[in-house]
């Protein structure tokens, strides 16, 4: 029959229920063959797909999906959708007997009696036959699962000439022990090795996939969900001025979500990021001919949808420029556009009618707004969750901190409070945008480390360190002077707004 959302779950909320427990978070070793032929290390957190789909129906706003029995046992089967792909297929189908009825392993000898050079087994010692060392490996191989991870790391290993500090071929639990399991390309597929695929050297980590945006659940029997109706096909309307375009996206059904494909360099990717409102904007140099393509898609839990729509989009006007309401803002300050971008997306409110107050101290619970809004202002936080006291419930920004709380974007000042109008300091900021970057938008958190070109970097304090190196590297911040960064100065509301607009950009 139809196809029916049980849930659309983001990976940063996978992610924020790992870090409270609620998801297990065993750390599983994968050994594989790669096409090349090279050995490849993997390592994961995350669900079974049984876990998944109980994880996924608890999530479901829909009541008749959560009390429905949905399993994934015997015959019933699961389908994977990569976002560089068109659809489900068969190359990514299993039923529950092929990936858990069939003994898989992971094999932490394989590294060890691998020849790169000839890409076969082999004793380094000269002392057992190929066959025996492929007894040898197999007996010593551990049971391992297929799981879906929120956290992943793979790395293909040659000659590593003893680099990881833990032998050539010792290499269970490397990422996982230097905390760089992360998730920028899950959810991903982590499929071990079985005996006849160790024996016959199958390159198979290439079944490994990553960006996994969708799951289709097809049980053998049926359950009783009905769908409560069809989704719209989104639409779009388009206007520029000389550097770019300006995307708005509307859909008829009341509640949708709508998806876009923020991957300009592959417009035919399956769209993830979600449209938050305003307009979505796009430089002219990523379409030179004058029509942008991109996919989009609308979706609501409980209902089917019309599925991926590829857009063509032509100009259909001037983008009207934003109309300056504040009389402390003029066009010629080196502030102008950033506050025009706040303003335009709703992210920041004027401190009184007719003025922004660029120079007016940046306060921890407007921050937190901010990121709030960027995040789409996302429903279901109550400050009475938290441990803050000093946040009343009737508080404008109540929801807001509370969220920030919830999503591991903040913490309070102490335990219990969380001093909304102290001036917030720039580590402070930017510890709250690694957070925000990480945990809500789930980007890619490599930069080039430029914290030390400052001659105060020793002055950061220890928990605001990475996210100073990344905020630096990554542009999000810049130094007071041409050698300072000066981590517990205060900023301006002007100063936040440049740095909001950065990161907007940044996480896409």
């Amino acid at each position: 029959g139809e196809q029916v959302l049980v849930a659309e779950i983001p990976v940063s909320e996978m992610e924020k229920d790992m870090q409270a427990g609620k998801i297990n978070s065993t750390n599983y070793n994968y050994s594989l063959l790669d096409r090349y032929t090279t050995t490849v290390h993997q390592e994961a957190q995350g669900f079974t797909v049984a876990e998944f789909v109980d994880y996924a129906q608890k999530k479901s706003g829909v009541s008749e999906i959560r009390n429905e029995k949905l399993t994934f046992a015997g015959n019933d089967k699961v389908a994977f959708w990569e976002i560089d792909q068109d659809s489900f297929d068969d190359k990514d189908a299993y039923t529950y007997t092929e990936l858990y009825g069939t003994e898989r392993y992971n094999f932490p000898l394989l590294y060890q009696y691998w020849n790169y050079r000839t890409q076969d087994y082999y004793d380094p010692e000269g002392v057992m036959s190929r066959e025996q060392v492929i007894d040898y490996i197999f007996e010593n191989g551990e049971p391992s699962v297929f799981i879906l991870s929120v956290r992943a790391f793979s790395q293909r290993y040659m000659v590593t000439d003893e680099k990881y500090d833990a032998g050539d071929y010792n290499m269970e639990n490397y990422w996982s022990a230097n905390n760089l399991l992360d998730n920028q390309r899950t959810i991903r597929l982590m499929k071990p090795m079985t005996e006849l695929e160790l024996r016959n050297k199958v390159p198979t980590a290439s079944d490994t996939r990553y960006w996994v945006s969708n799951i289709l659940l097809d049980m053998e029997k049926d359950p009783a969900i009905k769908s409560k109706g069809k989704v719209a096909p989104p639409t779009a309307m388009m206007t520029e001025d000389d550097n770019y375009y300006y995307i708005t996206f509307d859909c008829d059904t009341e509640g949708a979500t709508i998806l876009y494909n923020h991957n300009y360099i592959s417009p035919s990717y399956t769209p993830t990021s979600e449209y938050t409102g305003g307009t979505v904007k796009v430089s002219k140099n990523e379409f030179p001919d004058g029509m942008v393509t991109m996919t989009c898609r609308a979706v609501k839990e409980g209902y089917t949808d019309a599925g991926v729509t590829t857009l063509k989009l032509k100009p259909s006007g001037t983008h009207v420029a934003w109309k300056n309401p504040y009389k402390d803002v003029n066009e010629n300050s080196w502030y102008y556009d950033y506050v025009e971008y706040v303003s335009e997306n709703g992210l920041f409110d004027a401190v009184s009618t007719g003025k922004f107050g660029p120079e007016s101290p940046m306060t921890r619970q407007m921050l937190a707004t901010a990121l709030y809004r960027m995040a789409g202002s996302p429903a279901g936080y109550d400050i009475a969750e938290t441990p803050f006291t000093d946040v009343s419930g009737n508080a404008g920004y109540a929801d807001a901190v509370a969220w920030a709380y919830e999503a591991g974007v903040v913490n309070g000042m102490t335990e219990t409070t969380f001093a909304p109008d102290a001036s917030i300091t720039r580590e402070q900021i930017v510890t709250m945008f690694w957070r925000y970057a990480k945990n809500v938008a789930d980007a890619d958190m490599t930069a080039t480390d430029n914290l030390a070109l400052y001659v105060d970097a020793g002055k950061v304090m220890s928990y605001a360190k990475d996210s100073m190196k990344w905020a630096v590297g990554a542009g999000l911040i810049n130094g007071m002077t041409e050698s300072t960064i000066v981590p517990q100065g205060t900023a301006t509301r002007a100063q936040v707004a440049a740095m909001v607009m950065r990161l907007a950009d940044f996480v896409g």
